[in-house]
C-alpha cells in the first residue's frame, strides 16, 4: 500500500477569512499560489462542471477503485499522487481559475527525472519555471480538503478476494443506480445548503452578499447553525425537565466551541 502522507495543518483564521496560500517547498522549483473561489464562482461556473475539477485535486485512489481496476491498476498499490497525474490532463483552465489565478495548469507538462538513482514524474510548465512533484500536489490537496471539508477515506485491502468483492459491489450499485426514480437522492447538494440558510432566520447574509462569501466561510455557517440549533434544543429540553442535565456534556450546550 502507498506511503501516507505527512499531514499539513493550515491556519484556521487564514481559512475562514480566505485568504491566498503560497506552496514553495525545497523540492520544488517556483511556486503556485492556491486561492479560496467563492459562493459566486462556483454558481457562475456551475455546480457540477466544478466540482468534477475540483475532485481531480481532492480525490483518492478508493474514490475511483473501479475505474483503476478496469484498465488494470490495483487501487491499493496506487497513490494519490499517481491518481492525479492520470487525472490532470482533464483539468479545464477556465473552470479552475478561481482556484489558480496566477498560473495555467495547461502549460504543465509531465516529465520524468532522476533524483539519487531514483525515477520520480513531475508536473512542469517550462516557460514559467514552476514544478508540480508529490510534495506540492500534498499541499494543494490537502489544502482544498480542507477548505471545501472533504475528507475521502482511504478503504484498503490485501486480499485478492475481498478486493474483487469491492470491485463488485461498486459496479452493483451503479447498475441500481441506473434504475433509480431519483438517482441524485441523498447526493451533496450545494443548492439544498444555501436554501436552508437563507431561509433561516439566523443566516445574517443576502443572496446577493452570499455570491461574495469565500467557500470556507460558508460552510462553517452552515456547521455553526447546527450546532446553534442543537445546543438550543438541547437546552430548552434541560429547562423543561424533558432532558436529565447530568446527561449532557457542558460543551454541547456551547454554540461557540470549535468543531
Amino acid at each position: 500500500m502507498p506511503a501516507k502522507l505527512q499531514k499539513i495543518k493550515f491556519d484556521d483564521l487564514q481559512i475562514y477569512f480566505g485568504e491566498p496560500y503560497t506552496v514553495n517547498v525545497e523540492s520544488a522549483e517556483g511556486s503556485i499560489t492556491l486561492y479560496q473561489p467563492t459562493i459566486g464562482d462556483i454558481v457562475k461556473i456551475g455546480y457540477e462542471k466544478f466540482y468534477e475539477n475540483l475532485n481531480i485535486f481532492v480525490a483518492n485512489t478508493t474514490m475511483y477503485r473501479t475505474m483503476l481496476w478496469d484498465i488494470g491498476i490495483d487501487w491499493n498499490e496506487f497513490s494519490d499522487y499517481q491518481l492525479f497525474l492520470l487525472l490532470f490532463k482533464n483539468i479545464d483552465d477556465k473552470i479552475v481559475e478561481p482556484m489558480f489565478r496566477d498560473v495555467k495548469l495547461s502549460n504543465f507538462k509531465p516529465f520524468e527525472e532522476t533524483l539519487e538513482n531514483e525515477k520520480r514524474y513531475i508536473l512542469y510548465d517550462e516557460k514559467n519555471h514552476i514544478e508540480i512533484n508529490e510534495e506540492v500536489y500534498n499541499y494543494i490537496s490537502q489544502y482544498y480538503r480542507t477548505v471545501f471539508n472533504i475528507h475521502p477515506k482511504d478503504m484498503f485491502t490485501k486480499g485478492e478476494t475481498m478486493k474483487k468483492l469491492w470491485i463488485h459491489k461498486d459496479k452493483r450499485n451503479a447498475e441500481l443506480n441506473k434504475f433509480k426514480k431519483n438517482p441524485d437522492e441523498g447526493k451533496f447538494s450545494l443548492k439544498a445548503l444555501i436554501s436552508s440558510c437563507v431561509n433561516h432566520s439566523g443566516f445574517k447574509y443576502k443572496l446577493s452578499e452570499l455570491k461574495e462569501l469565500p467557500v470556507a466561510t460558508f460552510f462553517d455557517s452552515v456547521q455553526r447553525l447546527q450546532i446553534y440549533e442543537q445546543s438550543t434544543a438541547l437546552l430548552k429540553g434541560m429547562y423543561s425537565g424533558m432532558i436529565d442535565s447530568k446527561e449532557i456534556k457542558q460543551e454541547q450546550i456551547d454554540f461557540m466551541r470549535n468543531f
